[in-house]
Protein backbone atom coordinates (compact mmCIF):
# COMPACT_ATOMS: atom_id res chain seq x y z
CA UNK A 1 0.00 0.00 0.00
CA UNK A 2 3.06 2.73 0.72
CA UNK A 3 4.11 2.08 -2.81
CA UNK A 4 0.79 2.49 -4.76
CA UNK A 5 0.56 5.59 -2.67
CA UNK A 6 4.57 6.87 -3.24
CA UNK A 7 3.68 6.32 -7.15
CA UNK A 8 0.91 9.17 -7.07
CA UNK A 9 2.30 12.27 -7.90
CA UNK A 10 3.25 14.61 -5.27
CA UNK A 11 1.48 17.31 -4.25
CA UNK A 12 4.15 19.63 -3.06
CA UNK A 13 5.20 19.94 -6.83
CA UNK A 14 2.52 21.59 -8.14
CA UNK A 15 2.95 25.61 -7.47
CA UNK A 16 -0.37 27.12 -6.84
CA UNK A 17 -2.07 29.64 -8.29
CA UNK A 18 -1.12 33.28 -7.48
CA UNK A 19 -5.01 33.76 -7.76
CA UNK A 20 -6.09 30.91 -5.21
CA UNK A 21 -8.05 31.77 -2.65
CA UNK A 22 -5.37 30.52 0.02
CA UNK A 23 -2.75 33.12 -1.50
CA UNK A 24 -5.67 35.82 -1.53
CA UNK A 25 -6.95 35.22 2.37
CA UNK A 26 -3.84 33.27 3.69
CA UNK A 27 -4.37 30.00 5.57
CA UNK A 28 -2.00 29.68 8.31
CA UNK A 29 -3.55 31.46 11.19
CA UNK A 30 -1.10 29.65 13.76
CA UNK A 31 1.63 27.87 14.14
CA UNK A 32 1.61 24.21 12.71
CA UNK A 33 3.81 22.56 16.04
CA UNK A 34 4.07 23.31 19.73
CA UNK A 35 7.48 23.22 19.61
CA UNK A 36 8.02 25.62 16.41
CA UNK A 37 9.79 28.72 17.40
CA UNK A 38 7.83 32.40 18.12
CA UNK A 39 10.48 33.61 15.44
CA UNK A 40 8.79 31.67 13.04
CA UNK A 41 5.58 33.47 13.96
CA UNK A 42 6.68 36.42 11.60
CA UNK A 43 5.71 34.03 8.73
CA UNK A 44 2.17 33.51 9.12
CA UNK A 45 0.26 34.07 6.36
CA UNK A 46 -2.46 35.83 8.32
CA UNK A 47 -1.93 39.28 10.38
CA UNK A 48 -4.39 40.81 12.69
CA UNK A 49 -6.91 42.71 10.97
CA UNK A 50 -6.30 46.43 12.23
CA UNK A 51 -2.64 46.22 11.36
CA UNK A 52 -3.87 47.30 7.65
CA UNK A 53 -5.58 50.25 9.08
CA UNK A 54 -2.53 51.26 11.41
CA UNK A 55 -0.35 50.87 8.11
CA UNK A 56 -2.56 52.61 5.66
CA UNK A 57 -2.73 55.74 8.69
CA UNK A 58 1.25 55.67 8.82
CA UNK A 59 1.62 56.36 5.35
CA UNK A 60 -1.40 58.90 5.28
CA UNK A 61 0.70 60.67 8.18
CA UNK A 62 4.07 59.98 6.59
CA UNK A 63 2.10 62.73 3.41
CA UNK A 64 1.08 64.79 5.82
CA UNK A 65 4.47 64.86 7.41
CA UNK A 66 6.10 66.07 4.46
CA UNK A 67 3.81 68.32 3.12
CA UNK A 68 3.73 70.24 6.30
CA UNK A 69 7.53 70.17 6.17
CA UNK A 70 7.52 71.70 2.91
CA UNK A 71 4.79 74.37 4.16
CA UNK A 72 7.20 75.37 7.19
CA UNK A 73 10.31 75.90 5.12
CA UNK A 74 8.38 77.97 2.96
CA UNK A 75 7.50 80.15 6.02
CA UNK A 76 11.66 79.90 7.11
CA UNK A 77 11.69 76.93 9.41
CA UNK A 78 14.69 74.10 8.48
CA UNK A 79 15.06 70.97 7.84
CA UNK A 80 16.45 69.22 10.75
CA UNK A 81 17.56 65.50 8.97
CA UNK A 82 20.54 66.20 7.20
CA UNK A 83 19.61 63.18 4.98
CA UNK A 84 16.08 65.07 4.53
CA UNK A 85 17.63 68.47 4.16
CA UNK A 86 20.04 66.84 1.44
CA UNK A 87 16.68 65.61 -0.56
CA UNK A 88 14.78 68.52 -0.12
CA UNK A 89 17.49 71.09 -1.03
CA UNK A 90 17.58 68.62 -4.53
CA UNK A 91 14.11 68.83 -4.99
CA UNK A 92 11.19 68.38 -3.03
CA UNK A 93 9.59 65.58 -5.14
CA UNK A 94 12.18 63.41 -4.37
CA UNK A 95 12.05 64.37 -0.62
CA UNK A 96 8.48 63.49 -0.61
CA UNK A 97 9.32 59.96 -3.12
CA UNK A 98 11.88 58.66 -0.63
CA UNK A 99 9.97 60.08 2.24
CA UNK A 100 7.24 57.91 1.54
CA UNK A 101 9.44 55.08 0.30
CA UNK A 102 11.65 54.38 3.14
CA UNK A 103 8.48 54.61 5.21
CA UNK A 104 6.74 52.03 3.03
CA UNK A 105 9.37 49.82 3.23
CA UNK A 106 9.59 49.90 6.95
CA UNK A 107 5.98 49.22 7.03
CA UNK A 108 6.36 45.98 5.43
CA UNK A 109 9.13 44.81 7.13
CA UNK A 110 7.39 45.41 10.56
CA UNK A 111 4.39 43.71 8.99
CA UNK A 112 5.99 41.00 8.15
CA UNK A 113 8.11 40.39 11.33
CA UNK A 114 5.64 41.15 13.34
CA UNK A 115 5.97 38.68 16.19
CA UNK A 116 9.64 38.78 16.08
CA UNK A 117 11.75 41.21 18.12
CA UNK A 118 13.74 44.34 16.54
CA UNK A 119 17.52 44.57 17.32
CA UNK A 120 16.46 46.85 20.66
CA UNK A 121 14.47 43.81 21.81
CA UNK A 122 11.21 45.09 21.58
CA UNK A 123 8.41 43.32 19.24
CA UNK A 124 7.82 44.36 15.79
CA UNK A 125 4.40 45.03 16.10
CA UNK A 126 5.15 47.09 19.00
CA UNK A 127 7.28 49.26 16.94
CA UNK A 128 4.51 49.65 14.64
CA UNK A 129 2.70 51.13 17.27
CA UNK A 130 5.23 53.25 17.90
CA UNK A 131 5.71 54.68 14.69
CA UNK A 132 2.31 55.63 14.04
CA UNK A 133 2.56 57.58 17.72
CA UNK A 134 5.36 58.95 16.79
CA UNK A 135 3.63 60.52 13.54
CA UNK A 136 0.44 61.65 15.47
CA UNK A 137 3.02 63.42 18.08
CA UNK A 138 5.07 64.92 14.92
CA UNK A 139 2.08 66.26 13.22
CA UNK A 140 0.32 67.95 16.44
CA UNK A 141 3.99 69.31 16.56
CA UNK A 142 4.36 70.53 13.13
CA UNK A 143 0.77 71.89 13.42
CA UNK A 144 1.57 73.96 16.70
CA UNK A 145 4.62 75.49 14.48
CA UNK A 146 2.02 76.96 12.00
CA UNK A 147 0.72 80.96 12.75
CA UNK A 148 -2.77 81.03 14.26
CA UNK A 149 -5.47 81.54 11.42
CA UNK A 150 -2.92 79.50 8.45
Amino acid sequence: MMQQERRRMDRRSKVASPFSHHRLTGRRRTLRRSGEDQAAAGHLDLYPRHFMAVAVSILLLCILDAHNTLRLLEMGAREVNPFMDVLIRQSPRLFVMCKFLLTGFGIILLMAYHNARTIIGIRARAALYMALLGYVVLIIYQWSMFPAGS
